[in-house]
């Protein structure tokens, strides 16, 4: 019998799988970052125990939550916005990997229906096609060798969750972080 969980096992695969972990941080989820921990100490108004496993270029850090064999993923902006982006690490890598930004995704508000968030996405997306071309490859390569669902079925889950106000990162000073989603109607 093996303490590993899926989480473990899906970090082991990106550490142990070189193009993989080199891919991610092009999507800006680099493991790498995760060695000096977040910008600043935060904690959970829960207490739960906090991992941070990745980092991203704007200084924010991806931390796993709790004990439990599926951790939620919960993100720590370096400018004082948090919340989690997923119930489980398979599912903050399908936005990561999908997704221009977990930022452009929390931008603009779900809505009734999503359009609006897909629209604002999808010309994020031809954006970064202009400078990377490969875009749309590496995204299908990653979610291949990954086995990561697509990530449009995760908007709206990521929308709730980053709402989530017992989730909601506090600094070590007792500052409670800004929530990553935009009001509706904004």
């Amino acid at each position: 019998m093996t303490d590993e969980t899926p989480d473990t096992r899906l970090l082991d695969l990106i550490t142990g799988t070189p193009w993989i972990a080199e891919l991610l941080a092009q999507f800006d989820f680099d493991l790498a970052r995760a060695a000096n921990g977040p910008a600043e100490p935060v904690r959970l108004p829960g207490g739960e125990p906090l991992e941070m496993i990745a980092g991203d270029a704007s200084g924010g850090a991806f931390m796993l939550v709790g004990t439990g064999v599926e951790r939620p993923v919960l993100y720590v902006g370096s400018e004082g916005e948090g919340g989690l982006v997923a119930a489980g690490l398979r599912d903050a890598l399908a936005l990561v990997v999908g997704i221009s930004c977990i930022h452009d995704a929390t931008a603009v508000p779900f809505g009734a229906d999503g359009a609006r968030l897909r629209d604002w996405l999808a010309r994020t997306d031809e954006e970064i096609r202009e400078y990377w071309p490969e875009l749309d490859a590496e995204r299908l390569r990653l979610r291949r060798a990954l086995d990561l669902p697509e990530a449009d079925g995760l908007l709206e889950s990521l929308h709730r969750l980053a709402a989530d106000e017992e989730y909601r990162p506090v600094s070590d000073a007792g500052d409670r972080y800004e929530s990553m989603v935009v009001a509706p109607g904004a």
